[in-house]
């Protein structure tokens, strides 16, 4: 379940709900864990999503990330057996969604794409 206005997702795993989100909070830690800024670690992700090439650490990086939002404190090594626990494929699934929903909208500028300004 997602609350899209706050990019807060809710997801059981082992019979216990959790609270995923990237807030600005996460992804400062995410940053300071890497040394990488935001941008650089989505790009990374997204490249390891797009390959059959696993980095394990970072997804479990990320995973540990989102799950500390809703569960401060939590390990790495908790979130690597909550990880487990719901599988690679949703741990990664659920990053994602949760990175995606930390990102902000696009606002519309009230012209069509394409269109330049008139000179005057």
């Amino acid at each position: 379940m997602t609350n899209n206005v706050r990019g807060v997702l809710t997801q059981e795993i082992d019979g216990e709900t959790h609270t995923l989100c990237l807030s600005a909070n996460e992804w400062c830690d995410l940053e300071e864990e890497h040394g990488k800024s935001t941008v650089q670690i989505l790009k990374a992700f997204q490249e390891m999503a797009g390959k059959e090439d696993l980095d394990m650490r970072f997804l479990r990086s990320m995973f540990r990330a989102a799950l500390s939002y809703g569960k401060p404190g939590i390990t790495h090594a908790e979130a690597g057996r909550l990880m487990q626990s719901c599988g690679l494929v949703e741990a990664a699934t659920l990053v994602g969604r949760v990175a995606m929903l930390s990102l902000p909208e696009e606002k519309p500028t009230g012209k069509p794409a394409g269109t330049k300004a008139k000179a005057t």
